[in-house]
């Protein structure tokens, strides 16, 4: 994939599927060798999804009240070919794919209102193929078509719901935390460079939700069971605080643990120096969870309850895990095995009621990238049910 640069244009593209496994796809005219997905520019001041919305509308006709956004796949890039008309301006397009799905089977479209398409229709997803596509889009395509629909998918439902931050990274008390990888990136498919766009877009989404949820706490808590690394977790908690609204977004420093604990037990708050107020959210990168080493079953038992008295409250209670790889653990201690089953006494005994996120933390950008898509999507779905 090619870097991202200012010449590389912002651009958004739907995979539109519906009940029955089909894909909508167009082309220039019915004798056109190869067809497209719905496609276009990010204009300045809108937002990822907003573009999205918008080149459905034109393109397809189809009512955007019916559709729901079921995955990402974004830092894709491609260069155009030398004859293409926006050259000059442009050296290709850095795109973020969605796979959307919709109600019904082959639902109706108009006919199509935009110079792009002039046949549109539905294939099913498993006869797509890089080459039914132009061929200097080919290489964006086949990671496209691996990511949303591969050869070897056996249960379509179960690897949507598997393309979901929300369910892939989410750990329930059932869960075993070596089953998630540290070096996992599934939700992008580029690098460091290209990331910086999408957490632009991420940043907009996160306050604009902030903004529409009066009277709304929101807690968000950064864990990586790790006391040797707290240089780690301030660089994170920098980062990730960046991308909220500063007006209504407070940032605790680290905690004095011996200054929250009497008599083995924990005052309150366990999880914070106080609750979020009323609008408000509150990030803190250490907490109750940082002792997990010598935490007794009764004190865990504490963190829980004091977890269910903030969502009894109406705090929105977020809980991410920074997984960490054995070579990054070995710069700073031993035995790995040992530290993950610590970690995974911790984070079962605390799954309920807040379930935890367990981020990847190999590469620092995309750490930064999942928490803050997490979080997007937790508050915007607040913001929907408000």
């Amino acid at each position: 994939m090619n870097p991202a640069s200012p010449k590389y244009r912002k651009n958004v593209a739907a995979v539109i599927m519906d009940a029955g496994g089909n894909v909508l796809v167009g082309k220039k005219k019915q004798s056109s060798r190869f067809i497209h997905f719905p496609q276009g520019g990010v204009k300045k001041k809108e937002t990822f999804e907003e573009a999205l919305w918008r080149e459905i509308r034109e393109e397809t006709g189809l009512s955007i009240e019916g559709l729901k956004i079921v995955a990402r796949l974004a830092g894709l890039s491609y260069d155009y070919r030398r004859k293409n008309r926006k050259r000059e301006k442009w050296a290709g397009q850095e795109q973020t794919y969605y796979l959307i799905r919709c109600e019904g089977t082959c639902p109706a479209v108009s006919e199509p209102v935009s110079s792009e398409f002039g046949v549109l229709e539905w294939v099913p997803a498993h006869t797509l193929t890089p080459e039914l596509f132009v061929s200097f889009k080919r290489p964006v395509v086949a990671e496209v078509l691996k990511a949303f629909f591969p050869t070897d998918m056996k249960d379509r439902d179960a690897h949507i719901l598997s393309l979901n931050a929300l369910n892939r990274y989410r750990f329930t008390a059932d869960s075993c935390l070596s089953d998630f990888s540290p070096t996992d990136r599934a939700f992008y498919a580029g690098g460091k460079d290209e990331a910086l766009s999408q957490m632009a877009d991420l940043q907009t989404r996160i306050c604009t939700a902030q903004q529409k949820l009066v009277n709304k706490k929101v807690l968000v808590l950064l864990f990586d069971a790790d006391s040797y690394q707290a240089k780690r977790r301030t660089n994170c908690l920098r980062r990730v605080s960046a991308v909220f609204d500063p007006l209504i977004t407070r940032v605790e420093k680290p905690l004095d643990m011996a200054t929250i604990t009497q008599g083995g037990q924990f005052l309150l708050p366990a999880l914070g120096q106080c609750l979020p107020a009323d609008a408000e959210t509150l990030i803190v990168s250490e907490s109750a969870y940082s002792m997990f080493a010598t935490l007794s079953d009764t004190q865990l038992d504490n963190i829980a309850t004091y977890e269910q008295l903030m969502v009894d409250d109406n705090v929105t209670v977020l809980k991410f895990f920074l997984h960490v790889t054995a070579e990054q653990r070995a710069k700073v201690a031993d035995d790995y095995a040992a530290y993950l089953q610590a970690a995974q006494t911790v984070l079962q005994a605390t799954a309920t009621p807040v379930p935890w996120h367990i981020i990847p933390a190999e590469k620092k950008w995309y750490r930064d990238y999942v928490i803050a898509s997490i979080v997007a999507q937790t508050l915007e779905n607040h913001a929907a049910n408000a």
